[in-house]
């Protein structure tokens, strides 16, 4: 493997972080609707579960984004994660504003 190979690879991973990263911006902003006072979200989903791996041409492994099992739409998605964290900041008071 030569270094142009960890720099696709690491693109590919880098494409996926920002999905992930987009996704978990818009559940903020659907939280801070009604709770500004929260600052971060909670999401308990690992890249893993954000990711696939795929076997191509010219015989490597390819990662690309999915969505994770159990959800259809990134607006679902979205949702659960802004109910997840509304729901963990109602029993919790960390990573709110002072």
């Amino acid at each position: 493997m030569d270094i142009f190979d960890n720099n696709y690879e690491e693109n590919y991973t880098l494409s996926v972080e920002r999905n992930v990263d987009e996704l978990r911006a818009e559940a903020l902003k659907l939280v801070q609707r009604t709770h500004p006072e929260i600052i971060c979200v909670v999401d308990r989903r690992s890249i893993n579960d954000y990711s696939e791996r795929i076997w191509n041409y010219p015989g490597k492994w390819y990662l690309y984004f999915k969505l994770p099992n159990g959800f259809r739409r990134k607006e679902d998605l979205i949702r659960a994660i802004a109910e997840e964290t509304i729901q963990y900041f109602t029993k919790n008071q960390k990573c709110k504003i002072p």
